[in-house]
């Protein structure tokens, strides 16, 4: 067998050219899917090619590639690589304008640095580079720190002493349980500030819409490749992280593949068939985002060495049930052979993972949020309105009121729901209803201008809410209502659903 290669399609440069990666661009939302900009200058232009969010696990800043080959990027011969140990030492962060010009476009952006001063020399590294290498250094990851509070959707987590319990949903692969990876993510949770760090980038990014956050590392020796003037060092690539320390010394972890499989003769679910090519894997920014089933790419990880590892035990806590059998209402997916790939693991249609709209006909809630559907559903019908969806998911964890997002029992987590309405003369409105157990906690009726992502103001709105211990903010409602959002309060009383339904309606008309 081959090396695997990761190569791009529609690749626009000359065959056998090679390239220079110059500039990596930041995040931004397409389609439901995290894309970047990645800026190639070659003999005759600069072009830029819109990439995968999690693609610049492979991208490094001024290595040459060619034929669009990610996985073989080549470097200067007279390159340097240098170990450094910038431990201690606190980094200053630094914007910069930057301009780049190419074919078909011309670019004013930021250069987003952490600068580190140590023994006269000045070391500069990309913000972008910290976030490939050494908080997210492979896809899994890559493609979620860009979230808010996503982790939690893949495993929960107890620490107890010296011991780390890890418990992982089935939306965690079990080809992510290596060792390496879990040690990475024990690292994450064990360490407070990386922890922070990491949580930060997804939440600046849907509160601010800018790529920022606080680089807080105690400990922090990489080897790197270089670009050196005088007393200026410009770090290029991290090569490799040494020294971490995990900060106990046992983990545990529980995942449904571990589990003991007992045989049924009830029927399969899923079923899946898989057509094989050849080796070389396509980037393809335009596919949707894999589905839980397919296949992932495999990637490289950077070298991450610590100063001790944790003993880990994978357990097993009881039985799974494995199906045997199909019938005609057995779900097939054919993935074919064409050696398309992406590599973002969100946005396909098969998997849902965080919000995402349903329609109201398609659900189902037993629990205290069953009267807003029901509500819900009466507004459906009133001439005013076009159209009414739903999304329910539990509360972000957020920064401070980790403690509301679960319920009195300290385990269940907190539901909210939102209802999307969309009236017959284009307005859109949402409501918010949370899981309030008896508390005096009001409706939110939120309406926004069509220039103003209401999306991101809900996301906002809710992670308010737990930062406030399961009280509304008052400075986030400020924010929305200056970017012309319009936000009332409904305070339940104890009425008939009918009655509620008419009087949120009235609401909703005259906004």
């Amino acid at each position: 067998m081959g090396k695997e290669s990761v190569i791009i399609k529609n690749w626009p440069f000359e065959k056998g050219e090679k390239v220079k990666l110059t500039w990596i661009g930041e995040p931004f939302k397409q389609s439901s899917k995290w894309m970047v900009y990645a800026y190639f200058k070659g003999t005759r232009a600069t072009r830029r090619i819109i990439l995968d969010w999690a693609s610049i696990h492979f991208l490094s800043l001024e290595k040459y590639y060619t034929n669009g080959n990610l996985s073989n990027g080549e470097t200067q011969e007279d390159i340097e690589v240098i170990d450094i140990n910038l431990s201690g030492i606190k980094a200053e962060y630094k914007e910069k304008d930057w301009n780049i010009r190419g074919s078909g476009f011309n670019l004013k952006t930021k250069s987003k640095t952490f600068n580190f001063y140590k023994n006269g020399s000045l070391y500069s590294m990309p913000i972008i580079e910290i976030i490939r290498a050494v908080l997210a250094p492979d896809k899994f990851l890559l493609n979620r720190v860009v979230e808010m509070d996503s982790l939690e959707n893949f495993f929960a987590y107890e620490l107890t002493g010296n011991k780390l319990d890890i418990h992982f949903t089935s939306e965690y692969e079990a080809k992510l349980l290596s060792s390496e990876k879990v040690n990475h993510l024990a690292w994450i949770i064990t360490n407070s500030n990386i922890f922070k760090m990491f949580n930060s980038i997804g939440q600046s990014l849907w509160e601010k819409r800018e790529l920022k956050f606080d680089c807080l590392f105690d400990v922090f020796n990489i080897n790197a490749r270089i670009e050196k003037r005088d007393n200026y060092v410009r770090i290029l690539q991290i090569l490799s992280l040494s020294k971490k320390k995990i900060n106990i010394e046992e983990v545990n972890v529980f995942h449904p593949s571990l589990e003991k499989s007992q045989l049924s003769d009830a029927t399969k679910k899923v079923r899946q068939f898989v057509s094989k090519g050849n080796e070389d894997k396509e980037l393809e920014a335009n596919v949707d985002g894999a589905t839980k089933e397919s296949e992932m790419m495999d990637t490289f990880l950077i070298s991450h060495e610590y100063e001790k590892t944790p003993v880990i035990h994978r357990k097993k806590s009881g039985r799974k049930i494995k199906r045997k059998k199909g019938d005609e209402n057995t779900k097939t997916y054919i993935i074919e052979g064409d050696n398309l790939r992406t590599t973002a693991d969100t946005g396909g249609e098969d998997i849902i993972k965080g919000i995402e709209f349903a329609n109201l006909s398609k659900v189902e809630e037993k629990g205290e949020l069953r009267g807003f559907i029901e509500v819900l559903k009466l507004l459906e019908k009133r001439q005013a309105i076009k159209s009414v969806d739903i999304i329910i998911d539990n509360l972000p964890e957020g920064a401070k009121g980790r403690k509301f997002s679960r319920l009195s029992n300290g385990l269940t987590k907190r539901k909210y729901a939102i209802g999307k309405v969309v009236m017959v003369d284009g307005r859109k409105l949402c409501l918010i209803e949370i899981e309030r157990e008896e508390r005096a906690l009001s409706m939110i009726i939120v309406k926004v201008n069509i220039s103003v992502n209401w999306g991101n103001i809900c996301s906002i709105m809710l992670l308010g809410l737990v930062n406030e211990s399961g009280k509304w903010s008052n400075d986030i409602i400020e924010k929305v209502e200056k970017q012309g959002g319009v936000i009332i309060r409904k305070k339940h009383i104890r009425k008939s659903i009918q009655e509620s339904a008419r009087q949120i309606y009235e609401k909703l008309v005259c906004l």
